[in-house]
């Protein structure tokens, strides 16, 4: 006795979605429709809303090579979630404040500060030791 045959919607579903229960989160539909669809088929624009969900280019120049898949940016096989995308957008300020700071070091106004502080604690240090 031969398998049941499974419509182009079951072949392009378990390839991206393998989990009923997230396909059918993802279509708006129940679990029972998904498996519904998975033995008579399903309307074209589902099949087409989850390949489009797996592999989204970013249509812009300066975005070559990213994609969205699968509810992720991807970027040369770098998966980048939210937090990834804020943890680097907290490090990119910091790494300006520091700069900054670095600048007004290196301007005389910036050196005469440094050693006041310094010799500040240098005197206290003196003083409690």
């Amino acid at each position: 006795m031969a398998a049941p045959k499974k419509s182009s919607f079951w072949h392009t579903r378990k390839n991206i979605i393998p989990n009923n229960e997230a396909a059918a989160q993802l279509l708006g539909v129940d679990v029972s429709e998904i498996e519904r669809m998975d033995k008579e088929g399903a309307p074209a624009i589902m099949e087409r809303y989850i390949l489009l969900w797996d592999k989204k280019h970013v249509g812009d120049e300066d975005w070559r090579g990213w994609m969205f898949s699968r509810g992720a940016l991807i970027h040369k096989n770098m998966r980048w979630r939210p937090e990834h995308l804020l943890h680097a957008h907290r490090e990119t300020e910091m790494i300006g404040e520091l700069k900054t700071e670095i600048y007004k070091l290196n301007t005389w106004k910036g050196v005469a500060k440094t050693v006041k502080k310094l010799i500040s604690k240098r005197k206290w240090s003196l003083i409690y030791h």
